[in-house]
């Protein structure tokens, strides 16, 4: 039972999270070329194999194929791509075929990566005055004949006066240096029109933060993304990085298994990740609507600090990580700042943490925390002040549920709220606590909300 607050907000609808919506299972795409295992660099014949795939044409679901990479340990000097929609890399064995990147450089081993050559092409005001957390509906501009299955982008403004009343703008000490700047934490939703009505819009996903025209108007950009890519994956096989072994934590390596950018409908699958000192899963601020699923991560080689060991990461929306494992990671599970969301992160395990999992700061909304453990860690959705130079209110309209950690840090930040339902921890904040240190049914808040839409 959902209850609603005076003004209509109420616990988000998380379901919408990953490939398609989670709306239709992950494809197996049929394989089109197999590479065999050489000696030596084998960073041209790999390319070589997905520059094949992806010359040949889309077939009716939007694939061209898959490479097949054989058994074996191949080294690669240069990075992957995979640039256009329909491209699958698929391993013939999870443990027996591994990508292992030679050198110095600081990149990726695999980019899944369109083109940034979104133009907006309408702007459109947002005439409901207040349009509440879940909400899909709302009232835009006069006149326009808006179209299902349009693409359309939401911006929330982060305005000077919005900052202000959530005590953003200055972190004490005299020094405003941290304080949140106008534009800074600005939210960006990326949604399909599921029904137009005249000058009334609906969303295919609902919108994670309240609409409040009295912190500035909202718009709506209608656009065109030629170059956003779809439908690529990566899946069944391990990827590596080279290290010096001389130091513990050298970080003059590959720092990034996977980096998704300029994409949405991608999948990361059946994956091991080693010696990695970055992340092992980074999903970029254009990436959206992107599984990463039973994933494992471990012996990472970095310093321990900032910006180091993010394991799965997302900066972008709808992204559903389940059943991942990382060890001696530093922030595991974790979202950026001023993130749009929903995120979900699904029975996902954290050994060994060196901080916390959940947001790192600005406000991100709609995160949900759904059976994590977080082992001898802290499970973050409260207020950081100026860590991290000015983190602030890290999470908003966000979700723990029937999760373990040492300590939760669960806070209720101004015109929002943040829920613990279930977690068996230590609680810190004065979020929404329920059924602490208790066995809750459903097990899982995502899989219900996904079984119940």
């Amino acid at each position: 039972t959902y209850v609603t607050d005076e003004r209509g907000n109420r616990i988000l609808d998380y379901s919408s999270c990953g490939y398609h919506n989670s709306e239709q299972p992950i494809p197996d795409v049929a394989n089109a070329v197999f590479v065999s295992w050489q000696p030596g660099d084998n960073s041209s014949r790999i390319q070589r194999a997905i520059d094949y795939v992806s010359s040949l044409a889309l077939d009716k679901n939007g694939f061209r194929g898959a490479v097949l990479l054989d058994k074996g340990t191949f080294e690669l000097n240069e990075s992957l791509r995979i640039s256009v929609s329909g491209v699958v890399l698929r391993g013939s064995d999870r443990e027996q075929t591994v990508l292992l990147k030679k050198g110095v450089d600081r990149g990726a081993l695999l980019y899944i990566e369109g083109r940034n050559d979104l133009a907006v092409t309408d702007t459109l005001d947002v005439l409901t005055s207040y349009v509440p957390v879940n909400t899909c509906t709302f009232q835009v501009t006069n006149n326009v004949q808006l179209v299902s299955g349009e693409r359309v982008r939401i911006v929330r403004p982060s305005t000077k006066e919005w900052i202000a009343s959530v005590g953003c703008d200055i972190f004490g000490g005299g020094i405003s240096a941290l304080g949140w700047k106008e534009g800074e934490m600005d939210l960006v939703w990326d949604r399909s029109v599921s029904k137009a009505d005249g000058n009334q819009l609906t969303l295919d996903a609902p919108l994670t933060m309240a609409l409040d025209n009295k912190w500035g108007t909202v718009k709506v950009l209608r656009y065109s993304w030629p170059g956003r890519i779809a439908e690529a994956g990566l899946e069944n096989l391990t990827l590596a990085s080279d290290y010096n072994k001389k130091y513990p934590k050298d970080e003059d390596h590959c720092w990034t298994g996977v980096s998704i950018e300029n994409a949405e409908n991608c999948w990361v699958r059946r994956v091991n990740f080693k010696h990695f000192a970055g992340s092992a899963v980074i999903i970029q601020r254009t990436g959206s609507k992107t599984t990463v699923e039973d994933c494992v991560s471990t012996e990472p080689v970095s310093e321990i600090g900032g910006m180091r060991r993010s394991t799965f990461y997302t900066m972008g929306q709808q992204t559903l990580f389940q059943r991942c494992y990382s060890e001696e990671g530093y922030r595991d599970f974790t979202v950026g700042v001023a993130v749009p969301g929903p995120n979900a992160f699904v029975q996902c395990h954290s050994e060994r943490p060196y901080s916390f999992s959940g947001s790192t700061g600005g406000f991100s909304n709609g995160i949900l925390m759904d059976k994590i453990t977080v082992s001898g860690g802290i499970i973050q959705l409260g207020y950081r002040d100026m860590a991290d130079q000015g983190a602030g209110w890290v999470a908003a309209n966000s979700m723990c549920w029937q999760g373990r950690a040492s300590q939760t840090h669960c806070v209720t930040p101004p015109t929002a709220h943040n829920w613990a339902y279930g977690m068996w921890t230590q609680p810190f904040g004065n979020g929404h606590y329920e059924l602490s240190h208790t066995f809750v049914k459903p097990e899982s808040f995502f899989y219900a909300q996904l079984a119940a839409r």
